[in-house]
């Protein structure tokens, strides 16, 4: 779950997203915990929950969600965009039938891992989907979590949409004729991440965004003023910390992104899917956190647990959102 990124990012074009570097701090030195708190599936993003859903439950619903969303089902080749230690790909192949499935990750650990599985029909590369080359074309694309590792919150909008168009661009020429994309992502509601963090929470809409309150930013009480200053510390310190060199869309960025690509099949903003799944995580991380302060030290747990309350937090209040989106080649 990523919160913020205020992390200076390189704008040639070479910049191809989140650093090795940093992937590798999150990923395998602060996996070493999340893998304590995330179940035997070890599915890192928000679940689809129905009530009285399990952790487990709720991220298996999820991994079908996508596959049946992206037209997977049966399909001879599919790529899994940000594959994290593998779970859609097992998923696809056992349960949904798939033949090959291709998962990039640039986690050296993650990669590894999946290796170890020597699970059927499953390939992994250790690469950046900016430098990925197909041996063929792929009937679909997930990408579940994996967006908010292409741009950086110091892009001016225009830049950030440029990074996702190249993604789309390259999607378009990946997939074939008709085939789709199976998106999600933690997004910040349609104001943007410092308008999302800073002006007051305004009720909550049915589609998951906050809605409009009528209050204006000159008369705002001291209460506001105070947590939005909160708010971009704690968003700094996640960015910092936990997730650095990341940044979440809004909604719009993603739909100009993909203009002239791709047909936007379906948009649903789940942000009480994200309340539960990380309410669970802490749960369990607060359960784990000794055995987690010796496998990466008790700071970097505590680091974690207050990303993860930060997040809940905004989650709650509609500052963000889990927005899925399922996209079809034009």
């Amino acid at each position: 779950m990523v919160l913020f990124g205020a992390k200076k990012t390189t704008k040639s074009p070479g910049y191809k997203g989140t650093s090795l570097e940093a992937i590798r701090h999150h990923y395998d030195f602060l996996g070493d915990f999340y893998r304590l708190i995330l179940g035997p599936e070890l599915v890192y993003s928000f679940g689809m929950w129905e009530p009285g859903d399990t952790l487990e439950a709720a991220q298996l619903r999820k991994l079908d969600h996508h596959a049946e969303a992206a037209h997977a089902v049966g399909a001879a080749r599919v790529l899994d965009v940000g594959c994290g230690w593998g779970s859609l790909m097992k998923r696809l192949v056992e349960t949904h039938h798939v033949q090959h499935v291709v998962g990039l990750t640039m986690s050296p650990g993650q990669a590894a891992w999946i290796r170890d599985q020597k699970w059927p029909g499953c390939e992994v590369r250790a690469e950046n989907w900016y430098d990925h080359e197909p041996d063929g074309p792929y009937d679909a694309i997930v990408a579940i979590e994996a967006i908010e590792h292409f741009a950086g919150n110091t892009m001016w909008r225009a830049q950030r949409v440029a990074r996702y168009r190249e993604f789309f661009l390259r999607c378009h020429s990946w997939l074939r004729p008709g085939g789709r994309i199976s998106l999600q992502v933690n997004a910040w509601n349609e104001r943007g991440w410092f308008a999302s963090l800073v002006l007051p929470v305004r009720p909550v809409t049915r589609n998951g965004d906050a809605g409009d309150s009528g209050r204006l930013w000159g008369v705002r009480g001291i209460r506001d003023i105070y947590d939005g200053v909160k708010n971009v510390r704690e968003g700094l310190h996640a960015s910092r910390k936990v997730f650095p060199e990341c940044s979440l869309p809004t909604r719009a960025e993603l739909i100009e992104a993909g203009q002239g690509l791709f047909r936007v099949l379906e948009v649903r903003s789940d942000r009480e899917d994200g309340v539960r799944t990380v309410q669970s995580w802490l749960e369990r991380g607060e359960a784990n956190r000794a055995r987690g302060a010796e496998l990466i030290g008790e700071r970097a747990v505590a680091d974690i647990l207050r990303e993860q309350r930060a997040g809940l937090k905004f989650l709650r209040e509609g500052r963000s959102t889990s927005l899925r989106m399922v996209l079809e080649r034009e």
